[in-house]
């Protein structure tokens, strides 16, 4: 499956008063990470958009094993585990050196934007193939 990896540092602002991650931030690293990917992958998500595809967030969570602080320098490696007809799957771990920090997942759906005269409505349809092979690697 397809894998991708970005590397940044803890900010002040992403800590609590003690220089320790504020927890909700890994949430945030999730999804510029995922971002990432599909960039990586050749997707862009800005292009998807304006395509009117969106990838809501079906189910998540995380474990967090050792805290960060302020400058740590963060790896975060992004896995798609698995590529169903309308959801993907992708599994996150954080590192700082060789210290597994949090370990996380999300699950996602593909859905497909419609404009009508009411507004806008979204329905999950089946990955197209072209994007469910680069998902897969």
């Amino acid at each position: 499956m397809f894998s991708h990896k970005i590397e940044f540092r803890v900010e002040w602002g992403e800590t609590d008063t003690a220089g320790i991650i504020f927890y909700p931030n890994y949430y945030r690293w999730f999804d510029r990470a995922t971002h990432a990917l599909f960039r990586a992958a050749g997707m862009p998500i800005s292009q998807l958009i304006r395509d009117g595809y969106a990838h809501p967030i079906l189910e998540g969570g995380c474990k967090f094993s050792v805290p960060l602080y302020y400058d740590d320098l963060v790896t975060l490696e992004t896995v798609v585990t698995e590529v169903r007809s309308k959801v993907f799957r992708l599994e996150h771990t954080v590192r700082r050196g060789e210290v597994i920090t949090g370990q996380g997942f999300e699950v996602r759906a593909w859905v497909k934007q419609n404009e009508t005269a009411d507004g806008k409505t979204m329905a999950a349809i089946a990955i197209p193939e072209e994007f469910a092979a680069k998902l897969r690697g």
